[in-house]
């Protein structure tokens, strides 16, 4: 594929000139190869710093957005919230914040034509080495907290069920480690299918004018 260069406007001139080169180089690198239609929403953050774990798995992924679900009276920052490490991969991505409960969220994804995909140990649950990924061009992956998994309003809205097989005694992996691999199989399909999953242009043309302005932030 033919690589696309990010021609930058005149309003990012000037914060374009502090930055070196190899610094702009690397973030066109990142934006091309941020996701089209792919997100993660974890429902009831009851511990931040797990969402902040699956922050860095979003940004190697090249998954651009999390959203999640939290209860009015709960106010936290992802920006400043985790380790360093996944602090430092949080400046670069967006976050969604749904106050109204689970099923407001999950009905106004729905209604933007996302494809929920649910995490649950259901022995009806497709297993993630049979599920094919790459017919849907918009995926919301639904994962709950550490201690009691999705909601059942969650599994009942949810368009697919999906788990992880478990080879030993343990169950399942921590929610952190299997948004990692779910992750890592979705990325791995849609590269290998051929498929343009990547941003359009003027969507990539956006998202590095942001990259540089965040790059520069104090």
């Amino acid at each position: 594929m033919k690589e696309r260069k990010i021609h930058p406007d005149n309003a990012i001139l000037a914060e374009l000139d502090q930055l070196v080169e190899t610094r702009q180089e690397r973030l066109k690198t990142v934006v091309r190869q941020r996701q089209r239609g792919l997100m993660v929403l974890m429902e009831h953050v009851n511990n931040p710093f797990n969402l902040a774990a699956i922050s860095r798995s979003c940004d190697a992924f090249g998954v651009q957005t999390i959203a999640y679900t939290i209860a009015p009276e709960q106010d936290f920052d992802p920006y400043t919230t985790g380790s360093p490490a996944a602090m430092s991969s949080s400046k670069w991505l967006d976050y969604r914040s749904f106050t109204a409960g689970t099923d407001a969220a999950l009905t106004t994804l729905k209604s933007e034509g996302w494809h929920l995909i649910a995490t649950t140990l259901s022995d009806t649950a497709y297993s993630l080495y049979e599920m094919d990924f790459t017919p849907y061009p918009q995926i919301a992956l639904l994962v709950g907290d550490e201690r009691n998994g999705l909601s059942q309003t969650a599994l009942s809205m949810a368009d697919t069920h999906l788990t992880i097989p478990m080879l030993g005694m343990i169950q399942s992996f921590n929610v952190s480690v299997a948004t990692a691999i779910i992750l890592f199989e979705i990325v791995r399909q849609r590269r290998a299918s051929g498929q343009a999953f990547m941003l359009p242009e003027a969507e990539q043309e956006t998202l590095f004018h942001q990259f540089v302005r965040r790059s520069l932030a104090k």
